[in-house]
C-alpha cells in the first residue's frame, strides 16, 4: 500500500505511467460499482414488480357474485402465498369501479398518475415502511361494472436483499479482474522501461571522457528519437572538446615559441658586456614581448568570440562603427605610406549586433590588410547597405591569396607561406567565429582587378528596424 501511495507523489516516467493509467481504472471501478448496484436494483425491481403482477391476478380470482353481490373470499392457498415471506408485509386493495364494493386496507396511497388497464408500479411509503406498489383497472366479468382497481404493495426487505445479492455476488470478480489488471500493467509497465534502467546504467558508467553514441536497437520506438538526437549533441561536443583540445595544444605551441625567445634573449643579455649587444638583445625581447602580448590578445578575443560567450545583441549604427573603428587604423597605414580609405552608400546601417566584436572583427581585418600590403599600397573598407543586407568589404591591392588556400586561411593558427610577416594566425579565424555568431555569410576572393584581397561580410538585419534613406555615395582617404 505504501509503495502504491508513492506512485501518486513521485515523478518518475514509470510512476507517471501508472498514474495516468491507475487513476482511470479507480474511477472506471467506482463507475462499474455504481452500474453493477444499479443492474441489481433494476433485477430486483422486476421480479418484485412480476410478484405484485401475479398477486393481483390471484385476487382478482377470489372475487364472486352471489345473488348481486360481490363477496371476496380468500382459500387457503391464496394465504399461504401471501404470507410466505416473513419478512415483507403484502398490502392489497380491490375496489369497484362504481364503488359498489371494497376489499382489503381502503387507506392504500395511489399513484401521481393516471391509472388505466396497464400496470402503474411507483414507491411510496405506508404504515411507516417503504412499499413497491402496482395498480391497475383491471377487467373482470364477475362483477357489476366489469372493472375492478386493484391496488396491491408489498414492503423492499427481500427487494433490497436481492439488489445486494446481485451486487456481492458480481462484484467480487470485477474487483478480482481490476486487481489483476493492475498486476499485470503493473509487472508490464517495469518489462517496459527495463531498456531504459538499462540506458541509465550505461550512461551513469560511463567517464566524463566517453562521448560515444549510447545504443539505439534496444529501446522503444517512442525514445529512439530522443536517443538518437543525444547522440547526435554527443558527437557535436565530442567535435568541439577536439577542437578545443588542439586549440590548446595549438596556443601552447604558440606561446611557447615567444617565451622561448624572452629566455633565450634575456639569458644572452645578462651574460653580455658590450653596451650595443646588450640593447639588441633588449629589442629583441621586446620584439618577443610584443609577439606574445598580441597572440595572448588574440586567444583571449578568440574565447570570447565562441558561442556562449558573446555579450548581448544590441542595435547600433554599423555605419559610424565602422568609420571609427577604420580611424583608428590611420597611425598604422601612415607608417607603411598606405592609402587608407573608408567609403558606404545606401540606407542608414542601423542592425542588431555586439559592437564590441563586431569592432574587433574590422580591426582583425584591418590589421591583415595593411600588415600584409606592400608600403604605398592601398587599402579600402567599405559599408554598403542595401535592404535587410549590410555588406562589410575590406579590399587591399598586396599579394592576395593563393586560391587553394583560401578556404583554410580562416582556421586557427594557419598562415600562408611567404608572407615574411609576424602574425599569429588567429586574426582570420577570429573574423569567421564573430561573422558566425552574428548569422553573417564570410567570403574571400580577390580584389580589383584580380589584385589584393577583398574579403566581404555580409549581415542580415531585422526587418523591424527603423531606417531611413541617406542620399549619394562618400569615399573619405586619410
Amino acid at each position: 500500500m505504501r509503495r502504491l501511495l508513492r506512485v501518486f507523489e513521485s515523478d518518475t516516467l514509470r510512476e507517471k505511467l501508472l498514474r495516468w493509467v491507475l487513476l482511470p481504472m479507480m474511477v472506471l471501478l467506482v463507475l462499474n460499482v455504481a452500474l453493477i448496484y444499479k443492474l441489481g436494483h433494476d433485477s430486483a425491481d422486476r421480479r418484485h414488480d412480476r410478484f405484485l403482477n401475479d398477486i393481483s391476478k390471484i385476487l382478482l380470482d377470489q372475487l364472486r357474485t352471489n345473488d348481486g353481490v360481490v363477496e371476496f373470499n380468500l382459500h387457503s392457498g391464496a394465504m399461504n402465498l401471501l404470507s410466505a415471506d416473513s419478512k415483507d408485509q403484502v398490502y392489497f386493495l380491490l375496489q369497484g369501479w362504481q364503488q359498489d364494493f371494497e376489499f382489503g386496507h381502503a387507506d392504500l396511497p395511489l399513484p401521481n398518475v393516471k391509472i388505466s388497464d396497464r400496470p402503474v408500479y411507483y414507491l411510496t411509503n405506508y404504515a411507516g415502511r417503504p412499499v413497491r406498489m402496482m395498480a391497475a383497472i383491471i377487467p373482470e366479468t364477475d362483477v357489476h361494472s366489469g372493472k375492478v382497481l386493484v391496488i396491491v404493495g408489498k414492503t423492499l426487505v427481500l427487494h433490497d436483499e436481492r439488489a445486494l445479492e446481485w451486487m456481492w455476488r458480481i462484484l467480487p470478480e470485477q474487483l478480482l479482474l481490476m486487481l489483476l489488471t493492475v498486476v499485470i500493467l503493473w509487472f508490464g509497465v517495469d518489462r517496459a522501461m527495463l531498456p531504459l534502467s538499462k540506458l541509465r546504467d550505461e550512461v551513469k558508467r560511463r567517464s566524463s571522457l566517453d562521448l560515444s553514441p549510447l545504443p539505439e536497437d534496444d529501446v522503444v520506438a517512442e525514445i529512439r528519437p530522443l536517443i538518437h538526437g543525444f547522440n547526435e549533441l554527443l558527437g557535436r561536443l565530442d567535435a568541439s572538446f577536439a577542437l578545443k583540445r588542439r586549440f590548446v595544444a595549438d596556443a601552447a605551441h604558440q606561446l611557447r615559441t615567444p617565451l622561448t625567445g624572452l629566455k633565450a634573449q634575456a639569458e644572452l643579455a645578462l651574460s653580455l658586456q658590450n653596451e650595443e649587444d646588450i640593447r639588441h638583445s633588449l629589442i629583441q625581447i621586446r620584439k618577443a614581448a610584443d609577439h606574445a602580448s598580441h597572440l595572448a590578445n588574440q586567444l583571449l578575443l578568440l574565447a570570447r568570440s565562441e558561442p556562449g560567450s558573446q555579450d548581448q545583441m544590441r542595435e547600433l549604427d554599423f555605419i559610424a562603427l565602422a568609420k571609427a573603428t577604420t580611424e583608428a587604423w590611420v597611425p598604422a597605414a601612415l607608417h607603411k605610406n598606405i592609402d587608407l580609405g573608408f567609403e558606404f552608400s545606401g540606407v542608414n546601417g542601423r542592425m542588431l549586433g555586439n559592437a564590441t566584436l563586431l569592432g574587433e572583427l574590422l580591426n582583425n581585418l584591418l590589421d591583415n590588410a595593411i600588415r600584409y600590403t606592400p608600403d604605398a599600397g592601398r587599402v579600402t573598407a567599405r559599408v554598403n547597405v542595401s535592404g535587410d543586407k549590410v555588406a562589410l568589404e575590406v579590399e587591399d591591392d598586396g599579394l592576395g591569396v593563393p586560391e587553394a588556400e583560401r578556404d583554410r586561411v580562416f582556421e586557427r593558427f594557419y598562415r600562408v607561406l611567404g608572407t615574411n610577416q609576424d602574425g599569429c594566425g588567429l586574426g582570420l579565424a577570429i573574423v569567421r567565429e564573430i561573422a558566425y555568431q552574428h548569422n553573417a555569410k564570410l567570403s574571400l576572393q580577390s580584389g580589383s582587378n584580380g589584385q589584393g584581397t577583398l574579403i566581404r561580410v555580409v549581415f542580415t538585419r531585422s526587418p523591424n528596424l527603423d531606417v531611413g534613406e541617406l542620399s549619394g555615395s562618400y569615399h573619405v582617404v586619410y
